[in-house]
């Protein structure tokens, strides 16, 4: 990676970090969520084939990877993330949901708790809301890079003549 672009992502996450800083529980979640959601986006596109067909995918009411579960399944499944990154995403968007949907909802919420619990967020030494933000700091952090890695894995248009001769 070059020196420009890797200060460039120190530039993202640090301007994450100001957006963050002061917000309640509830912002701070629905930031770090949408921040992970735009990782996966830049992820999944570098990987695809360059073509206007994959903002398809992404933008409109049906698009497949239209929400951040679409996104986290299309990223596993195409082995952009690991099993433990999906794990912890989820989770992410677990407590996000909770949030969204709960109006009085805190880290102490039973639905957050059981959530933060859960191994893949919570080594039992810290807090629910500690537990959480540890667990999504290390989530972020390889997702910021990664769509660097993928650019070595992305896909080509396939071209007509690679198919004629494999159906002769």
């Amino acid at each position: 990676m070059d020196e420009d672009t890797a200060l460039e992502k120190v530039d993202e996450l640090l301007a994450v970090l100001k957006c963050t800083s002061g917000e309640s529980d509830r912002g701070i979640t629905m930031i770090v969520a949408a921040h992970i959601d735009e990782l996966l986006r830049r992820i999944i596109e570098t990987f695809l084939i360059t073509s206007k067909e994959v903002k398809q995918l992404f933008e409109g009411p049906y698009a497949p990877f239209g929400s951040l579960s679409g996104k986290t399944k299309a990223a596993y499944v195409m082995g952009l993330i690991t099993k433990n990154e999906f794990d912890r995403i989820d989770a992410v968007r677990g407590v996000r949901n909770v949030f969204a949907h709960h109006v009085d909802a805190d880290f102490q919420h039973k639905d957050i708790a059981k959530i933060c619990r859960k191994p893949v967020v919570d080594d039992g030494r810290l807090c629910a809301r500690d537990a959480f933000l540890h667990m999504a700091t290390n989530t972020v952090l390889p997702l910021l890079y990664r769509d660097t890695e993928v650019k070595k894995w992305k896909r080509e248009e396939l071209a007509t003549e690679w198919l004629h001769l494999e159906n002769s």
